[in-house]
């Protein structure tokens, strides 16, 4: 999966257009390794919506069949 298909992936699941994607630390991301978090597997980083404001965001894989998503407003 390439970047910009992620990003829209996470605009779905939000349920609004995702702008920016960042790593946990605020960085912005050249590829969808940099998101990558091995425990528990799945993705992790901060984004930044159409309406301007930033999320952290967790995805992540459970029992390799489901992937779980969460999302909380931090400006």
């Amino acid at each position: 999966m390439r970047l910009d298909e992620f990003q829209k992936d996470l605009s779905k699941r939000i349920g609004k257009r995702v702008t920016n994607i960042f790593n946990r630390d605020g960085e912005p991301v050249q590829e969808l390794i940099d998101l990558y978090q091995p425990s528990p597997a799945g993705f992790a980083g901060q984004l930044i919506l159409v309406d301007g404001s930033r999320h952290s965001w967790e995805l992540w894989q459970e029992a390799e069949e489901m992937w779980n998503f969460q999302s909380t407003r931090i400006s």
